[in-house]
């Protein structure tokens, strides 16, 4: 039972102990996010189990499980009675590698969290496709949190077996790794927890069916690489793409599945760049299209089953897709709070996905205004923003108000244009044919004892005020020109009793 290393925490860490457990939950539930050959890793709920009950967790033919239980019982007291006794919380972690180095055995580990001594303890063990359980005795280690007479607060790395370590760096890191790495890591997190700003993308999403079709699109599309023609990096960029593309692959894949429907989902990618995103899905049979303004030399190594426009794109109505299930903005710079724009005045089926890059509003670069947040959380913040106002079921209501949405805006005829289906917002300075129809109706002229009888919205509302001056307009520009109507009552028709 060796003590590897030990990391002292700085004197004015407040965070302890809870900030420990947060860190080592990190680590449990995301250990991709240290440990880059993982694609993730699940875990089964947790249970509680007395000292008495470990041993069930254990091989009951290894002859080393007795080294396991003293490990997992250093230094609890034996004076304990049994109401007193320690109880452990464990789960099964199951690691999911980006490569599948393993065949059809699972690589998992048992994870004992002991609350009241503040360490956790993994046993990994191996389970093949038949259920058969080998436990990897020499992999078991601990990781403590230990206070000293000081009061100062130190993360302690034990393993049961240092000399009998195997090392395949995936689920089985080096030793220096973990001394090196990802202690100084738990340090950290445990130092300044914070809850997390983001919520998992891949918590979206069934892990081990990411990780396998990560794995299948990796190997299937790896060739990109040594044939990339552009002078990007092309193990960056192919890879990049394959990681994107099994995510929206296998998010489609579980829409159907909740929809009952299997046509797979059209798509359309606006700003597509070297196209490779819309070349792996359409490939794995998504009809769709991507454009942009700048054709790639690598688009004609595609074929012609891969379909690129090189176009520029306007937000309008030359740019709408009412038949398109998904919009796609991938690193789309200036296009990103445009997207979910588009997606609405689309459809209302239609869906969006964006990541952005670079961050845009829609009249130039993005204009922080919190500093207490990340720069990319309070982008999306921004986007989910424009999305809330967009969504379906506002949509669907303003469709439904004062007999359609068409009506609502003729009745406030004063801001708006409604023509040929298409809304504009009203201009007053235009010429004498304008003016005629909004200041007439059926052709006959304004009575004068409606003129000056309502606010001017414009005067109210708008940053630049009314473009004319009181004299011209209609309506009132403030209290001090608003008149009572002497437009004479319409005539009441009266059905006969």
């Amino acid at each position: 039972m060796t003590k590897l290393h030990e990391v002292k925490f700085p004197a004015e860490c407040k965070s302890l102990p809870d900030g420990f457990w947060s860190a080592v939950d990190v680590w449990i539930k995301k250990p991709h996010v240290v440990n880059k050959r993982l694609c993730g890793a699940t875990e089964t709920p947790s249970e509680e189990v007395g000292t008495e009950n470990l041993g069930v967790l254990l091989d009951p033919k290894s002859t080393d499980s007795h080294d396991v239980l003293s490990f997992l019982t250093r230094g609890q007291s034996t004076a304990l009675t049994h109401d007193q006794e320690n109880t452990w919380t464990f789960s099964v972690r199951t690691f999911i590698p980006k490569v599948n180095c393993y065949g059809s055995t699972s690589h998992k580990e048992f994870v004992l969290k002991d609350f009241d001594r503040l360490q956790v303890t993994f046993v990994p063990f191996e389970e093949d496709a038949s259920g058969e359980v080998c436990q990897k005795i020499g992999n078991v280690y601990q990781i403590s949190l230990v206070q000293r007479d000081n009061e100062e607060w130190f993360l302690e790395l034990r393993v049961l077996a240092a000399a009998d370590w195997a090392c395949d760096g995936v689920a089985y890191p080096r030793l220096v790794w973990l001394c090196s790495t990802l202690l100084p890591r738990l340090l950290r997190w445990a130092a300044e927890p914070a809850a997390s700003q983001f919520k998992s993308t891949l918590s979206l999403l069934p892990v081990e069916k990411y990780g396998r079709v990560y794995q299948q699109l990796k190997e299937k599309y790896r060739a990109m690489v040594k044939v990339w023609p552009e002078v990007t990096d092309p193990e960056k960029f192919v890879y990049e793409d394959v990681a994107i593309a099994t995510y929206l692959l296998v998010l489609w894949g579980e829409e159907r599945a909740e929809r009952g429907v299997t046509e797979k989902q059209s798509f359309v990618d606006l700003g597509c760049g070297n196209g490779l995103l819309v070349h792996i899905l359409s490939n794995e049979g998504h009809p769709g299209k991507g454009i942009d303004v700048r054709k790639r030399k690598i688009w004609d190594m595609y074929g012609p089953q891969t379909c690129l426009e090189e176009k520029a794109i306007t937000p309008g109505e030359g740019f709408l897709f009412p038949a398109t299930d998904w919009l796609i903005g991938n690193h789309s710079d200036e296009l990103t709070p445009w997207i979910p724009v588009m997606a609405a005045r689309s459809s209302f089926a239609c869906r969006y996905f964006v990541l952005p890059c670079c961050f845009f509003d829609f009249y130039g670069k993005f204009q922080r205004r919190r500093c207490g947040t990340s720069q990319y959380k309070e982008y999306i913040d921004y986007i989910a923003e424009v999305a809330e106002l967009l969504d379906h079921g506002t949509l669907l209501r303003l469709k439904s108000e004062c007999g359609g949405l068409q009506t609502l805006l003729k009745n406030n005829h004063q801001v708006f244009r409604v023509e040929g289906g298409r809304v504009h917002i009203r201009d007053w300075r235009a010429g004498s044919e304008e003016r005629g129809r909004a200041e007439s109706k059926r052709g006959r002229p304004v009575a004068s004892g409606a003129l000056k009888t309502r606010p001017c919205w414009f005067h109210s509302h708008h940053p630049q005020g009314c473009p004319l001056e009181a004299a011209q307009c209609c309506f009132a520009h403030g209290p001090q020109d608003l008149r009572p109507s002497t437009k004479p009552l319409k005539k009441m028709k009266w059905s006969a009793v």
